[in-house]
């Protein structure tokens, strides 16, 4: 089961429905996700939403719980909210982006971009970004997988060793090149580490 933590986004749906080509998904409102909802799916899904991270304190109890344990995947504010939660800084962009497609960088040979070639077109809906120069603050074992060229923002990361990943555009959105491969690339990722937890308990 896929539970999508709901921050009362439109896009949750749409989202909800990509996902649910992979997997049984769950949406909950954050303040209504309980331990046991997080210990019953398979990944833990930070959906996109108004505002900035720090408006949701839930969320971070919740990803803080959920981290380790299940694989974490942010989308847009979720993507936000696990970077600084490891460290980084959030900031408003020069540029505010509703609504539009930009071409991104994607790193080739990981998880998140397996068999998929770059450069990307995506979907873009967000006023923040993480400060490229807070960076270094982050744990050595998140690795930034794709960023938009012109503006030197990071787009995506990935951690392989928590099995953690996060998108600042929007996958589920039709803008978005090869969103579902993405989604399908993630799912796998954390089902196969779920099946080594479960062999090793």
């Amino acid at each position: 089961m896929i539970l999508i933590i709901d921050h009362q986004d439109s896009f949750t749906r749409n989202l909800e429905h990509l996902l649910s080509d992979f997997d049984k998904v769950i949406v909950k409102d954050r303040k209504k996700v309980s331990h046991n909802d997080i210990n019953d799916a398979c990944l833990i899904v930070l959906s996109p939403g108004p505002g900035k991270p720090n408006d949701y304190p839930e969320t971070k109890d919740l990803f803080h719980y959920a981290i380790g344990k299940k694989p974490v995947l942010g989308v847009c504010l979720g993507f936000q909210l696990i970077l600084q939660e490891e460290g980084g800084e959030i900031i408003r962009q020069d540029q505010v982006l509703h609504g539009v497609e930009t071409e991104i960088e994607i790193s080739p040979g990981t998880l998140t971009y397996k068999q998929i070639k770059g450069p990307l077109r995506v979907a873009r809906y967000h006023s923040l970004q993480v400060s490229s120069s807070s960076l270094n603050a982050i744990s050595k074992t998140l690795r930034i997988t794709a960023r938009d060229p012109i503006r030197n923002v990071p787009m995506s990361f990935e951690d392989s060793n928590r099995i953690l990943f996060g998108l600042q555009y929007h996958p589920e959105s039709f803008l978005t090149s090869s969103g579902k491969q993405i989604i399908q690339n993630i799912h796998h990722a954390s089902m196969d580490r779920i099946g080594k937890t479960d062999r090793a308990s």
